[in-house]
């Protein structure tokens, strides 16, 4: 969590934190993904989805600083969710990190096309998703 400021109330900790929406379609990994930021990072998680349809309403509703990916969804794939939120014309645009096992160039280009920020491997750089979101600034200081 970011450094607690003198006299600073919890709900004003609490707007300072990154809100992350999480989208996987594996329990298993999902649950490690929010442990994962709950320990590492000055973030929350929002809100979670499994399906193409269900994390394009709740990325759209909850507005968050940053969206997890993954490529292969129960219902639809991460890349369509990209095309369908770049359709949307959100007033902020979340950060988006493609979290996933499709680790090869096609699907790295189709995503970093589709608005991409980052694109990790969910094998050998599960890590960077803390790492990238520990680095990006309180979310009152982002650029809209």
């Amino acid at each position: 969590m970011a450094p607690y400021r003198v006299g600073e109330t919890p709900d004003a900790i609490m707007d300072r934190q990154l809100t992350v929406f999480l989208v996987e379609d594996s329990p298993m990994l999902r649950a490690r993904v929010i442990e994962s930021l709950a320990e590492q990072c000055n973030s929350r998680v929002v809100g979670s989805a499994d399906t193409e349809d269900d994390a394009v309403v709740g990325i759209r509703d909850s507005k968050p600083d940053a969206v997890v990916l993954d490529i292969q969804l129960r219902h639809g794939n991460g890349l369509n969710v990209l095309h369908r939120l770049n359709r949307l014309g959100l007033s902020k645009r979340p950060l988006v990190i493609v979290l996933t096992n499709y680790n090869n160039q096609e699907f790295r280009r189709h995503a970093i096309a589709a608005g991409t920020d980052y694109y990790f491997d969910k094998g050998s750089e599960f890590h960077r998703v803390g790492e990238v979101l520990n680095n990006l600034p309180d979310p009152q200081s982002l650029v809209q």
